[in-house]
C-alpha cells in the first residue's frame, strides 16, 4: 500500500466519523423544493451521498482515461520490458567479452540494438567480438551502424576502428582514419596517443613532430610522453642526416640546443655515427665528457669502442673508473676492448671471464663470444653464443607475453633497425689482430 492510498484512506474514514459525530445530536434535514416534487433528506444523508457520487464519477473518469490511453500505455510498457531485456542482454554479452566466448559475446551484444540504452557500447563491444573472430565485413558493419546511429560520438567509433586496423597490420589505414579525425579539428587524448603511436611505428618523422607541437599546446600528452618523443625526434634526424651525403650528421648536432647536447641518447646516436665513420679521436673526446657530466652504462659501452690516437690515455681513464664506480658488466667490456686494441690478451681475457659471471641477464653473451673467439678462445665463445642464445629467446618469450613491449618492440626494430644494423656493420668491436681489423 502506497502513502498516496493510505492518506486517502485515513481522510475518508475521518470524514464520515466526522460526519457520523455530527449527525447524532441534530442530522438536520435539507429540502429541495421544485413544483410539483419536493424532497426532504437529512443533511449527513446528503452529504455521504455527495461523496459516493463524486467517487463514482472519478473512478468513470479514469477508467475512460485509461480505455482511451491503453495502447500508448501497452506500447510504453512493451518498450520498457524490451530495455530491461537488452540491460540484461548488454551485462551478459560483456561478460562473454571478458571470458573470451566471442560467438556468444557478439550474438547478445547485438540482439537488442535497437532497444538498448548504450547502443554505443554494444555496438563496439560486439565489433570486438567480431574482430577477434577474424570476421571483417560484421566488425564494419557494427562500427558503421554505431557511426549512423550516434554521430556524436564519432571520435571514439573512429578511434576503435583505427585500433582494429593497427592490430591487423593494416598501419597506414589506421593512420589515415585519425589524421582525418585530427584535420577536422577533433582532439582527444586516445587520438593523439594512437595518432602518435602509429606515426613513430611508421618512422614519419614531419609529421609525428607536427603533431608534437599541437600536442604542446592542447596538453593532450603527458610530458614524460612528449620528452621521450622529443628525443626520439631528434636521434631521428642524426640518423638521418648521418645517411645522407657531406658530413650533415655534424652540422645537424650543432644545431641541437645545449640541453639536447647534453642528453645521453642524443649523444650515444651522434657516437655511433663518429665510429662508424671512423672519427675515433672526437668520438672519444664526446663520450668523455658526456661520462664525465654524467655516468650512463650506455656511453660506457661506447667508450670501448672509439679506439682513439690516445689509447694509453684511454686506458688509464678506464681503469681510473673501474676503481671509482662499480664494476659493471658495461665498464668490464669497455676495459677488455681497450686492452684488447692494445695486444694485451691476458688482461683482456682476465676481464671477460668477471664480465661473464657478472652478466645474469646474458645481455653481453653474443658480444663476449665475439671477444673470445677473437682471441682464439672458441670453446669458450661457444659457451657464451649458447648462452647468448639462450637470453634472446627468454626475452622473445616475455615480450610475446606482454603486447606493450612486442609492439614497443616492433616500433623500435621497425624505425631503427636496419640504421643501427648498417651502422655495426661498420663498428670495430674485435682485436687488432682479427680478420674484421
Amino acid at each position: 500500500m502506497t502513502f498516496g492510498t493510505l492518506f486517502w484512506l485515513v481522510a475518508v474514514l475521518g470524514f464520515v466519523t466526522a460526519l457520523a459525530l455530527l449527525s447524532g445530536g441534530d442530522p438536520g434535514y435539507v429540502l429541495i423544493s421544485r413544483t410539483p416534487y419536493e424532497i426532504e433528506v437529512s443533511l449527513s444523508l446528503l452529504l455521504f451521498g455527495l461523496l459516493v457520487t463524486t467517487t463514482l464519477i472519478y473512478f468513470l473518469i479514469r477508467l475512460l482515461v485509461r480505455f482511451f490511453r491503453g495502447p500508448e500505455d501497452w506500447r510504453r510498457w512493451r518498450r520498457r520490458r524490451n530495455q530491461e531485456r537488452a540491460t540484461r542482454s548488454t551485462l551478459s554479452g560483456f561478460a562473454r567479452l571478458i571470458e573470451g566466448d566471442w560467438p556468444m559475446a557478439e550474438r547478445l551484444l547485438s540482439h537488442h540494438l535497437n532497444d538498448s540504452s548504450t547502443p554505443l557500447l554494444d555496438c563496439l563491444g560486439a565489433a570486438y567480438a567480431a574482430e577477434q573472430r577474424g570476421d571483417e565485413n560484421a566488425r564494419n558493419r557494427y562500427l558503421a551502424w554505431a557511426r549512423e546511429h550516434d554521430p556524436e560520438h564519432l571520435v571514439a567509433v573512429e578511434v576503435t576502428r583505427a585500433g582494429f586496423l593497427e592490430r591487423a597490420g593494416q598501419i597506414a589505414q589506421a593512420r589515415q582514419v585519425l589524421e582525418s579525425l585530427h584535420d577536422q579539428g577533433h582532439r582527444s587524448r586516445a587520438l593523439q596517443g594512437l595518432l602518435v603511436k602509429l606515426l613513430h611505428q611508421e618512422g614519419n618523422w614531419n609529421a609525428l613532430e607536427k603533431v608534437l607541437n599541437d600536442s604542446r599546446r592542447s596538453k593532450l600528452l603527458s610530458a614524460e610522453q612528449t620528452k621521450t618523443l622529443t628525443r626520439e625526434l631528434g636521434v631521428a634526424r642524426l640518423m638521418t642526416e648521418a645517411q645522407g651525403p657531406g658530413d650533415g650528421v655534424s652540422a645537424a648536432w650543432r644545431r641541437l640546443s645545449r640541453k639536447e647536447r647534453n642528453d645521453a641518447g642524443y649523444v650515444a646516436t651522434y657516437a655511433r655515427v663518429l665510429i662508424s665513420e671512423r672519427r675515433m679521436n672526437q668520438a672519444e673526446q664526446l663520450l668523455r665528457r658526456a661520462i664525465y657530466r654524467q655516468w650512463n652504462a650506455e656511453l660506457v659501452s661506447l667508450y670501448g669502442l672509439a679506439h682513439s690516437d690516445r689509447l694509453e690515455e684511454q686506458i688509464r681513464m678506464a681503469e681510473t673508473w673501474a676503481t671509482a664506480q662499480e664494476r659493471s658488466p658495461e665498464l668490464l667490456m669497455t676495459l677488455a676492448r681497450l686492452y684488447l686494441e692494445k695486444g694485451e690478451k691476458e688482461k683482456a681475457i682476465a676481464l671477460l671471464m668477471e664480465t661473464s659471471r657478472q652478466d645474469e641477464s646474458q645481455r653481453y653473451a653474443m658480444d663476449l663470444g665475439l671477444l673470445l673467439e677473437s682471441i682464439g678462445q672458441s670453446a669458450n665463445a661457444l659457451q657464451c653464443y649458447r648462452r647468448g642464445i639462450e637470453g634472446l629467446m627468454a626475452d622473445a618469450v616475455s615480450t610475446l607475453d606482454n603486447p606493450d613491449l612486442l609492439s614497443l618492440e616492433a616500433s623500435a626494430n621497425a624505425n631503427f633497425g636496419s640504421q643501427f644494423l648498417a651502422l655495426g656493420r661498420h663498428t670495430n668491436v674485435s682485436a687488432p689482430n682479427s680478420k674484421e681489423s
